[in-house]
């Protein structure tokens, strides 16, 4: 009994012993385990951490670049709107900032800024290059007409022999293959000076209207200075202001080009007495459209009508002879401006309407 007994404990014991020996080595991988879990939870938080600190410092970085590109638009728009202010007040004393990037700004000067060799009139000059530029914003008087080699002299003066920079708009081109370009020279932007002296007036060419508003403060600016174009004689019908239009009849039914006698303008004369318009002009916005009255009185009270096409010439009707084509209507249905000046050339009646 005794030994049996003494067996079963010996089995017993070696049993607990293993048991907690399995224990003791299970307890110990699974801390092990846990241990290295542990470990690559801490290696990878780590790495994360370090991954959302680089990815913010590149998105603070890239905010920071957008802020000073932005700023420097920012900079660039407000000097030229400055400039531009201040070319419309008249004024000389401004530079003409075309990018606070001076790489830039270097560059575009190579690409834009040309030397004039050559002055045709009060609206076009030629480049050293051979090319004929068109200036933007403004018709000049014609050779021989009222003003003509004022202008002439005057862009000379701003221009010739000396390093212009150019700007486009829209249109880049004339139907003459002329470069439609705004000037700048020393500052000064030349289109817009031309008008503001009253030696041109505004007009807007095709589609480009970048400046129309300071074209149309340049020429008010030189009607209350009375510049050139503007200066008229003490003479008694503009000084009592008689002649005037009662109908302006710009937009002829169907195609204008092919109905001229739809196109027309009528004229009233309220002074108590006659005028004598020989060799009186009318004309609109464009320089080669030019109507010279002939041997014509117009009498106290009555009216008289222009036709654009042919007819005969009555003391009440006139035709200005344009031929039925392309291009033969003369009023803009978009807007123009008439233009009566009497044989001095002084300005006797200017009416503008804005079209349809």
């Amino acid at each position: 009994m005794d030994k049996k007994g003494s067996s079963w404990w010996t089995w017993f014991w070696i049993i607990l012993f293993l048991m907690i020996m399995t224990s003791v080595i299970s307890n110990s991988f699974y801390r092990r385990s846990m241990y290295r879990q542990m470990m690559y939870d801490d290696m990878y938080e780590d790495q994360l951490q370090q991954q959302l600190e680089d990815d913010m410092m590149r998105d603070l970085y890239r905010d920071q670049m957008r802020d000073d590109m932005y700023n420097d638009m920012m900079y660039d728009d407000m000097m030229r709107d400055l400039y531009k202010d201040d070319l419309g007040r008249g004024t000389y004393e401004n530079y003409y900032p075309p990018s606070q990037n001076q790489e830039e700004q270097d560059s575009e000067s190579e690409e834009e800024s040309k030397t004039v060799s050559s002055v045709s009139d009060g609206d076009t000059i030629k480049l050293s290059n051979g090319e004929t530029i068109r200036l933007i914003g403004l018709n000049a008087p014609e050779s021989g007409q009222s003003c003509s080699s004022e202008a002439t002299d005057k862009l000379k003066e701003f221009v010739l022999g000396k390093e212009v920079i150019l700007e486009q708009d829209v249109d880049d081109k004339d139907q003459y293959s002329r470069l439609l370009r705004y000037v700048y020279v020393d500052s000064i932007f030349v289109n817009l000076e031309m008008v503001r002296l009253g030696l041109a007036h505004k007009y807007e060419y095709g589609s480009n209207t970048k400046y129309s508003s300071k074209f149309e403060q340049a020429e008010n600016e030189a009607k209350q200075n009375e510049g050139c174009l503007w200066k008229s004689e003490e003479v008694n019908y503009i000084q009592d202001k008689c002649i005037y239009i009662t109908n302006f009849h710009f937009n002829a039914a169907g195609n204008d080009n092919y109905n001229l006698n739809d196109e027309y303008v009528t004229f009233g004369n309220k002074c108590s007495y006659s005028i004598g318009m020989d060799s009186w002009t009318i004309k609109d916005e464009t320089a080669s459209h030019i109507y010279t009255i002939p041997s014509f009185t117009f009498q106290s009270g009555a009216t008289f009508t222009l036709y654009t096409g042919r007819g005969t010439n009555t003391n009440s009707v006139l035709y200005w002879g344009r031929t039925s084509g392309d291009y033969a209507a003369i009023w803009n249905n978009g807007g123009d401006t008439l233009f009566l000046r009497d044989s001095k050339g002084n300005l006797v009646l200017s009416k503008s309407y804005s079209g349809y």
